[in-house]
């Protein structure tokens, strides 16, 4: 036993020693630098970009950083098995990272048990105002019908819409009295009309099949037009509060960089979307605060939908993860990204969080609806029997 003890440590010595190439000497100096950085970034993620924003930018590196470590363990597997070790470190400490990058749950059943309520289905989307800038703008003519019909069609419980847009008197638009008709109760911010030529009002709504009993706004910033909304509903005797919040746009076309052919304009590009990036990063990380100050203070079990803008690994998601489940890692499947755009098809910016007395059955992100630059997603929960409030009453805690 002893002399096959020896004989593994002389074996692992012996491949430790074995000589490099400059080459593979090269990368592994770059994956002791890489890992170091990547270790710093996963650190930055605790820290408000509002106070430092080179954290913010750390952290939006992680995916990267992730993919590299990805492709530095296979190398080292192929040429020296005994040299994974520093990869292998990184991945581990960011395993829940990767949690939030790609779920798998084949034993979820998608239905509640019997000790449960009956589930109720919340969807949240962006619908980039139903296509109202192609409709206006001698484009489709269908979408927006097609948009309306497809959330009507969803058999969600409750929606939480971010960049929703309603005209009344146009059958198109008139998209409150439309879901009036399927037996939702709404609720939205005092809305902001858009260019007279529009004649409509935009803004974030929640409608509820089950009644709303409170409801109220959280106020960004008086200079933005982003904003979040709650309502506490009745769910039988149980009343949870549903809030659906839409975060600063960062606004950055990457068309606009890669049609640029001259250095000057390149550069210039480049530093109109860094500064777009700060803008955002220090944005959301006061957005999130005030967000989570909601969540604290609430007296009911929560869910959080909406347009969060941000990727799973920043400072403003590990804010409101950090109280909160998030339902596309417990119950989804895949990637589960949600930008509907050709270039950045790789993004998870809108999500629902969800209060950890709720449970979560299942989990969708509905790639099959391309009516807007956002895929809606939708989550089904219940209230496990041991949470619920056996007191009669409206608004009473759970």
């Amino acid at each position: 036993m002893v002399n096959v003890v020896f004989k593994r440590k002389n074996a692992i010595f012996t491949a430790l020693s074995r000589p490099l190439s400059k080459f593979s000497r090269f990368v592994f100096i770059i994956n002791l630098v890489a890992a170091i950085y990547t270790l710093v970034a996963y650190l930055a993620i605790q820290i408000p970009p509002s106070r430092v924003v080179l954290a913010g930018f750390l952290t939006l590196s992680i995916p990267v950083m992730l993919f590299l470590h990805l492709l530095l363990l296979i190398y080292w597997l192929r040429k020296s098995p005994t040299r994974t070790w520093v990869s292998v470190l990184v991945l581990v400490a960011g395993f829940p990272l990767l949690q939030r990058t790609f779920a798998f749950h084949p034993f979820k059943t998608g239905s509640a048990t019997e000790a449960d309520a009956a589930t109720f289905k919340v969807l949240s989307y962006n619908t980039q105002l139903f296509a109202a800038h192609d409709y206006f703008n001698n484009g489709s003519k269908e979408k927006p019908k097609q948009a309306l019909a497809w959330i009507k069609d969803s058999k969600a419980d409750i929606l939480c819409l971010q960049e929703f847009y309603n005209q009344d008197g146009n059958s198109d638009f008139d998209a409150i009295s439309q879901l009036a008709n399927e037996g939702y109760n709404s609720y939205m911010t005092p809305l902001f009309r858009l260019n007279s030529d529009w004649q409509g009002f935009y803004g974030v709504a929640i409608f509820s099949k089950f009644p709303i009993i409170k409801r109220g706004d959280i106020v960004f910033d008086r200079n933005t037009l982003n904003k979040g909304v709650y309502a506490d509903l009745l769910i039988d005797n149980d009343t949870i509060r549903v809030f659906n919040i839409h975060l600063l746009s960062m606004s950055i076309q990457i068309d606009s960089l890669s049609n640029r052919k001259e250095i000057s304009g390149i550069k210039a590009e480049s530093k109109n979307i860094i500064n777009r990036l700060k803008k955002g990063l220090r944005a959301h990380s006061r957005q999130a605060a005030l967000v989570d100050w909601y969540v604290r203070n609430s007296p009911h079990p929560v869910i959080v939908c909406g347009d969060f803008n941000e990727i799973p690994y920043t400072y403003t998601y590990h804010r409101i993860r950090r109280r909160l489940n998030n339902a596309f890692e417990d119950a989804g499947t895949g990637f589960g990204f949600t930008f509907n755009n050709s270039k950045l098809f790789f993004l998870r910016i809108d999500n629902q969080f969800y209060d950890k007395r709720l449970q979560v059955h299942s989990f969708q992100t509905h790639r099959e609806a391309s009516y807007s630059d956002h895929f809606p997603i939708s989550g089904v929960y219940s209230i496990p029997a041991d949470a619920k409030n056996k007191a009669s009453g409206m608004g009473r805690k759970l």
